[in-house]
């Protein structure tokens, strides 16, 4: 191994000049390549060639100074990582400028501009490659800061004095929102008819057992801690399964609040709860967060009785969200969106990351088979509004590049941990069966099933969920 020079110079008396010649050489690989490119509109290939010789070895010398001043950490795969995000971050910042650059008419200069844009992304695509082929695996800890001008990310309690890709100051850096899974279940299975059958006629669904889990989401800005949901009660006791079971949970890994210490956070930092819907596998622990506002429809909110000055009822008023009618602006790039049909006053949460979106839907649908092959779930209080948003989130999809965070499959912290973008098939709406409305008993002790949410009226609940199958154990008081 070569002897390491990095950092000889640092802290010494020689480190003022040492920054003063990096930054010469830099601003000489500019002159040359600038001069190289006039020569050859004028013809003078020869002339350019020597210019662009001169331009590399200035890029060459640049790089020494910097490496003696320490500039760049010798450590550098994590630095790489902020690179690669900061080069595709520069793929849609070349794009604006160069859409500017042609609506003043220059188009030829925009034509070249949209290459570099390209060139961008495929630097990052290539680094990213190296860091799979060659980093140490490595976990990340701390906040993540993000350059607001290059997209250079870095990882530590605060940001850099100075971005060491675009050399802007520390007060151009923002803490960088992060999306982790709160896990408490895994390693169950749901039916497919279950997942996929909504509103289909009874054996159209080829049976087979896909996975399932259960996990929430939460939603670090850096400023604040976001829950999206807050899973079963503490005391849930999963119904025992059985041959007609049509959706299990698996094993328990922690208690909700336990899963999200284990993460790093305590119940005390939670300053928002946005809550998807009110089925207790969602709500179970709302209780548990003293010092957040919880945000919830108003007609999932009137439909729990919620209570207290600390209940935002949202009535989705700061208007549409892309091609979503209604929604509620929560903070910087998380928008509660109104979505109905799985409940009546169902929502989702989008949280925006540059180009990239974070789906966090609830229950839209149970499996990713389902949203792959455009099917709803058994499991809606309104079947057709149910198909419009589902209809509505794959078009969202298809426009926008999402990584699609469920609550009931693995699928869901798999995408996110892989940061998939989800890709759809073009298939057909399947159709729907015309259901009569169910007829609901006025008076007497309302029976909420804890799996799906099905409320039965009666001095006793069912034997059976006539949804979801589960027995007579799985119903609570509501």
């Amino acid at each position: 191994m070569t002897e390491s020079l990095h950092g000889l110079t640092k802290g010494t008396e020689l480190e003022p000049l040492m920054v003063a010649m990096a930054q010469g050489e830099a601003t000489g690989v500019m002159m040359y390549y600038a001069l190289a490119r006039l020569a050859k509109e004028q013809g003078l290939d020869e002339v350019a060639n020597v210019f662009i010789e001169s331009a590399n070895q200035e890029a060459v010398h640049a790089g020494f100074y910097a490496t003696l001043n320490g500039r760049y950490p010798k450590d550098f795969w994590q630095f790489v990582a902020g690179v690669a995000k900061a080069e595709y971050s520069g793929k849609a910042t070349v794009k604006g400028l160069a859409d500017k650059v042609r609506a003043a008419g220059f188009d030829k200069a925009a034509d070249e501009m949209e290459i570099f844009a390209e060139q961008e992304w495929h630097h990052g695509v290539v680094i990213d490659e190296l860091l799979k082929k060659f980093a140490p695996k490595k976990v990340e800890s701390g906040k993540k800061w993000i350059c607001s001008v290059c997209g250079y990310e870095h990882v530590g309690d605060a940001p850099p004095e100075t971005c060491p890709v675009c050399g802007q100051p520390k007060s151009a850096f923002k803490a960088k929102i992060q999306i982790k899974a709160v896990r408490f279940y895994d390693g169950g299975f749901m039916l497919k008819s279950f997942a996929c059958g909504g509103g289909l006629p009874e054996g159209s669904i080829k049976e087979e057992k896909l996975r399932s889990s259960l996990q929430n989401y939460v939603i670090d800005t850096g400023d604040e801690v976001i829950l999206v949901d807050t899973g079963v009660p503490a005391d849930f006791e999963p119904p025992a399964v059985t041959e007609k079971s049509v959706i299990t949970f698996g094993d328990k890994i922690a208690n909700y609040v336990d899963a999200l210490k284990n993460l790093g956070y305590e119940p005390a930092q939670v300053s928002k709860i946005l809550v998807t819907h009110k089925h207790p596998d969602h709500t179970g622990e709302l209780r548990s967060f003293p010092n957040a506002k919880i945000f919830i429809s108003r007609i999932e909110a009137d439909d729990m009785n919620l209570t207290g000055d600390n209940v935002v009822r949202v009535d989705f008023t700061d208007g549409a969200y892309k091609n979503f009618p209604a929604c509620q602006k929560i903070a910087d790039g998380i928008y509660y969106i109104f979505a109905p049909g799985h409940t009546k006053g169902n929502s989702i949460v989008i949280v925006e990351d540059g180009e990239k979106f974070y789906m966090i839907h609830g229950d839209v649908t149970y499996s990713d088979e389902a949203l792959l092959e455009n099917k709803l779930s058994v499991v809606f209080e309104d079947l057709n509004a149910a198909r419009d948003t589902l209809s509505r989130v794959r078009a969202f999809i298809k426009e926008n590049k999402t990584v699609y965070l469920s609550t009931h499959t693995p699928l869901g912290y798999e995408n996110l941990a892989a940061q998939k973008i989800m890709t759809l098939p073009d298939v057909d709406e399947a159709p729907i069966v015309e259901t009569q409305t169910e007829e609901k008993p006025v008076g007497g002790k309302i029976w909420v099933c804890s799996i799906c949410g099905y409320e039965h009226t009666g001095d006793e609940p069912p034997e059976i969920c006539p949804r979801c199958k589960q027995p007579k154990s799985a119903f609570k008081l509501k």
